[in-house]
């Protein structure tokens, strides 16, 4: 009989598909937080841009009502409210400051609703 040479220097076809496994693994779930990552720097994005909007009405610069802007692609529709503190307290009213609140309201692309309160003493 013939010797068999047993030479191991090579991997194994089960190894090569064990390792494009784990491979495949690792790249899905770094998708994934890459997504993630994505997705909450859109909405932090979106409420400055809300926040932005805010102090300009409060400043007066512009009157509240609809506001579009366009994102990375994406247009977002802003809405906002001016309107009175309700219950005013004694020492706001001694100071001779009143309170002002801002409402902005908007939509992200994910469908979901957000809300920033701005409140100023003046």
């Amino acid at each position: 009989m013939g010797s068999v040479n047993r030479n191991r220097k090579g991997f194994t076809l089960l190894e090569v598909l064990v390792s494009l496994v784990l491979l495949a693994i690792i790249l899905i779930g770094s998708l994934l937080a890459l997504n993630l990552v994505q997705r909450l720097t859109l909405k932090n994005i979106l409420r400055d841009e809300a926040l932005a909007i805010g102090q300009r009405v409060l400043k007066g610069e512009e009157s509240p009502g609809s506001f579009e802007a366009n994102v990375r692609n994406f247009k977002v529709s802003y809405n906002v409210m001016l309107e009175s503190c309700p219950n005013s307290s004694d020492l706001l009213t001694s100071l001779n400051l009143t309170c002002k609140k801002v409402r902005v309201r908007w939509n992200d692309p994910y469908g979901e609703e957000h809300e920033l309160e701005i409140n100023s003493f003046r």
